[in-house]
């Protein structure tokens, strides 16, 4: 069985992929499903957010899970309850249904969310993480990309009914290959026993900030991509113009990611990678409501968050004793599925009181410059506690 951690990731990386695909199936399908169920947007976005929602119950524990009974054995749970839930919402008679079938996948989801990166960070934390993370990362994206370039196009084609059951397919084929091929690294200490230590009061509290870094990091870019359109049409670009110019802002990011996690890899620069990162994408955001040529902005925003995001992605492994990756992670992933429907929900309220998405777009600028701080925070924190730095990311 190959051994090799960039055969690994390239599993892991098919999964998360296939994790975008159906996290997006919604979206992709929704004029079908109001035309079909007479529901409202609203019941859309409840679709779409029950996805995420199971992480605010099912996050820690699945640490813990994985930690009981192996994280290969949870995360193929997972992905067989990503398969059921696929299924369930295409062979749906009923919205509620559809409704079940979204809540299964996205408890699915979350085992995924957590486990696969204590897996990425277990076979990479001592050799190339900031690269592995990055990579890791975009996976996610990119299946959201291909959702969005294909399914409603099937849709419309064949039905929407096939959109939910090929997504299930896909899933089912990550498990094939999970099942077949994913095996813990060689020096792989974990212990399937509950009696295992806790999270230390250091480990818990570095890894709480963490969260918060990456929680504000996603809100902001999230934030910048639903609103960064409405701002160019409010100083009077077309929507069509306007949607492509913040599309520039995703495709840079996804080339961008790898990058930024080769430079820090190979010149051993992380704190450079984020500050740098952070700081500019804070800049460029509260620059593009003045700029004439808000595509070169919109691109360096992408551009910074790329550059930042798998160091900051890999900031739990730098205080996460190997035994409680699994527990740690849920707390860091906590952060994400409580704090990002509040944030990108304050992005809409910004723009309905003060009547201009310019306010959304300052609000995202802000939320990376508060990435910032906490990273000082973070730092500052670890240097006190006097936290074990493992050899991460080393060329």
């Amino acid at each position: 069985m190959p051994s090799n951690r960039w055969f690994v990731l390239a599993i892991l990386f098919i999964a998360r992929l296939v994790l975008g695909l159906q996290f997006q199936s919604a979206g992709s399908v929704a004029p079908f499903l109001i035309r079909d169920f007479n529901i409202s947007y609203a019941q859309i976005g409840m679709l779409v957010g029950l996805f995420m929602l199971p992480g605010l119950v099912v996050s820690i524990p699945s640490g813990f899970l994985g930690r009981r009974f192996g994280d290969k054995n949870v995360v193929l749970f997972g992905l067989l309850l990503m398969a059921v839930g696929g299924l369930v919402s295409g062979v749906a008679a009923t919205y509620g249904m559809v409704l079940a079938g979204r809540v299964l996948s996205g408890i699915g989801g979350v085992f995924l969310f957590v486990l696969m990166t204590k897996m990425l960070t277990d076979w990479f934390a001592d050799k190339e993480l900031y690269l592995g993370m990055a990579i890791f990362i975009i996976g996610w994206p990119i299946g959201i990309a291909a959702a969005q370039a294909a399914q409603a196009h099937l849709a419309e084609l064949l039905s929407w009914r096939f959109v939910f059951i090929s997504s299930a397919v896909s899933v089912l084929i990550a498990f094939c290959l999970m099942a077949l091929f994913y095996r813990a690294p060689p020096d792989h200490g974990q212990t399937h026993s509950p009696a295992t230590t806790s999270l230390s009061r250091p480990e818990f509290g570095l890894v709480c900030i963490a969260g918060l870094i990456w929680m504000f990091l996603n809100g902001a870019y999230l934030v910048m991509l639903s609103f960064g359109p409405a701002q160019l049409v409010e100083r009077g670009m077309s929507i069509t113009g306007a949607g492509f110019v913040v599309s520039v802002m995703s495709w840079v990011f996804m080339f961008a990611l790898p990058a930024g996690g080769y430079l820090a890899t190979r010149y051993q620069v992380p704190n450079l990678m984020m500050v740098g990162g952070l700081g500019t994408s804070a800049v460029s955001g509260v620059l593009i409501h003045f700029v004439p040529a808000p595509i070169l902005t919109f691109a360096l925003f992408g551009t910074a968050v790329a550059l930042a995001t798998p160091v900051i992605g890999s900031l739990p492994a730098e205080v996460l004793e190997a035994r409680n990756r699994g527990p740690g992670f849920g707390v860091y992933w906590l952060w994400y599925f409580g704090g990002l429907p509040v944030l990108t929900a304050l992005g809409g309220l910004l723009k309905d009181f003060t009547g201009t998405a310019t306010a959304s777009v300052i609000f995202a600028a802000v939320m990376m410059l508060t990435c910032l701080l906490l990273l000082a925070v973070f730092r500052y924190v670890q240097s006190r506690w006097a936290v074990r730095t493992p050899a991460v990311a080393q060329g």
